[in-house]
């Protein structure tokens, strides 16, 4: 098995997020272990992971297309557990089904610029039908559901990218780790992070869990080596996964409460919106079409949004309980 791991690094600041699964992506610092294993040709392959160049590109091509006149759809679908303590049992709390439409802009250097809307709707985790009011088991309220509607998640990827560490510049490849066997390619990406809550709990004392959030996103894409190793496919269809840990969602008004967030679904990857789920897009037709299509490529410098900051923008802070 030909297996390229990372090796754990310390890391602030970062690559843009950007996401496609509901979720972002941060830049990995990891450097690749480059191990060969077996003589089985199903379990080698003639792409070089461990050249950024070569990894960045087969990133890309599984992620969306290369080809700018081209639009990529991920799609996932799945299930939010509320995960409270070491010893308590994990709950199922409702479903969730997203997208993330994008196009790609080659530049030089083999720099590639992603544009990228994100929508999603959560659902009734016994019915499976989307809602726009939720009973909270965790609290006893009634709450108003707020769908994932990030407008702008760009970011720009190099093979060397660039960030600022304790004021030092660092220079680092773009190295996420690839597994290959058995003809399969499996593409590994993890962000684990430490980020300032845009919602602070003296303004959002109910929304907030806290002045700091843990987010942690895990991505696996699995695709066919022989079309990777195709020059000629400037895209290549995967199925996967993404696993995230994270706080409660403001709209659940969880406030400080102990707890967390684990969502669990599966990733798929189309060429049309006509090809989603037909419940999800007919839900996405009636109330955001402005979501079935990508950012412009003249939208490059837009602040990017996320669950949070949108949430911020278009809600406004509930009271504190007595």
């Amino acid at each position: 098995m030909n297996i390229h791991y990372p090796m754990p690094t310390s890391r602030r600041g970062a690559l843009s997020m950007f996401g496609g699964l509901g979720a972002g992506l941060l830049g990995t610092t990891a450097a690749l272990a480059d191990g060969h294993g077996g003589e089985n040709p199903l379990n080698q392959t003639s792409i070089d992971f461990s050249d950024p160049v070569q990894n960045l590109n087969a990133f890309i091509r599984v992620f969306s297309d290369i080809d700018p006149d081209k639009v990529c759809v991920g799609y996932y679908t799945g299930t939010l557990y509320n995960v409270v303590g070491d010893w308590k049992k994990v709950v199922p709390l409702c479903g969730l089904s997203g997208m993330g439409i994008r196009r790609v802009q080659t530049l030089e250097d083999n720099r590639y610029r992603v544009f990228n809307r994100e929508l999603a709707f959560y659902s009734d985790i016994k019915t499976g039908e989307f809602v726009d009011r939720w009973d909270n088991p965790m609290n006893g309220e009634t709450v108003d559901v707020f769908p994932i509607q990030n407008m702008f998640v760009n970011a720009e990827i190099a093979p060397i990218f660039e960030f600022d560490m304790e004021g030092t510049t660092i220079k680092q490849p773009f190295s996420p780790p690839w597994e290959v066997m058995n003809g399969s390619a499996l593409s590994l990406f993890e962000v684990h992070q430490e980020v300032k809550s845009e919602l602070q709990p003296d303004e959002w004392p109910r929304e907030s869990s806290g002045p700091v959030m843990r987010i942690s996103e895990m991505f696996h894409r699995h695709t066919r080596v022989a079309d990777l190793e195709n020059p000629d496919l400037t895209s290549v269809n995967y199925v996967g996964s993404w696993m995230r840990i994270a706080p409660y969602l403001p709209w659940m008004l969880m406030g400080q409460t102990e707890g967390h967030l684990l969502y669990r679904t599966s990733t798929y990857k189309f060429s049309a919106v006509d090809q989603l789920p037909k419940a999800f897009l007919a839900k996405a037709e009636k109330e955001y079409p402005q979501y079935l299509e990508p950012p412009p490529f003249s939208s490059w410098g837009t602040p990017n949004n996320s669950s949070f900051n949108t949430y911020k923008d278009m809600r406004e802070p509930m009271p504190a309980k007595s």
